[in-house]
């Protein structure tokens, strides 16, 4: 199962549940919904089980950021024990490293001496993610990220001996990337994935 399902497989809390008709009734507050449409998504906010249940609730609203947030897994910081040209290459502790960052209605970040595995996913459905490599413990030659900014952003700081190449699709979103691709010879970061309706900022 994907990342996201997973996310959006998880059980609703009655806390969850408040804080989406908090945002309901702010929402009809402002005049953004109507009586009867505020009446019919309290209904499904209180009835919902998963976060795929609550979600749907809050098509075409705006959404604070921490609504429905996720918690963010820790991971202690391997040593070095190698280096190539460019960044540092960590190739021991590859197996630490944590391969999924999610934000759904809420944030991740991931910064400092944190350990980046070979192939990760970077999600945010109507949240924000933080992905800083300036300090990273990189595992391998080539680091694919696929990317997904749903209703949401992504923002990925590269330091100057990490190569970029990017694959990410704009689908009525944007997605920015810096003119330097970095050094020849360095290791390559890969960028996959898609912005819909959603964010991609990459910069040094």
């Amino acid at each position: 199962m994907d990342p996201v399902a997973r996310a959006m497989a998880l059980r609703a809390s009655d806390a969850d549940r408040e804080k989406v008709a908090g945002v309901l009734r702010d929402a009809y507050a402002e005049g953004r919904l109507t009586p009867v449409e505020l009446d019919e998504r309290l209904s499904e906010a209180y009835g919902a089980t998963t976060y795929a249940d609550l979600v749907p609730v809050l098509r075409e609203l705006p959404v604070p950021p921490g609504i429905l947030a996720l918690p963010d897994i820790r991971r202690a910081a391997p040593a070095h024990d190698a280096t190539i040209r460019g960044v540092p290459i960590q190739e021991g502790p590859a197996g630490q490293a944590e391969p999924n960052a999610v934000a759904v209605f809420g944030q991740f970040t991931r910064r400092g001496a944190w350990t980046v595995p070979a192939e990760m996913a970077a999600t945010a459905v109507f949240g924000e993610g933080t992905l800083d490599f300036t300090q990273a413990l990189v595992t391998s030659r080539e680091t694919v990220v696929t990317a997904v900014a749903l209703f949401g952003s992504l923002k990925i700081t590269l330091p100057p001996g990490l190569a970029l190449r990017n694959e990410v699709v704009a689908v009525l979103g944007s997605v920015d990337v810096p003119v330097d691709p970095g050094p020849p010879g360095a290791p390559v970061l890969v960028i996959k994935g898609a912005a819909i309706f959603g964010s991609v900022e990459i910069k040094r």
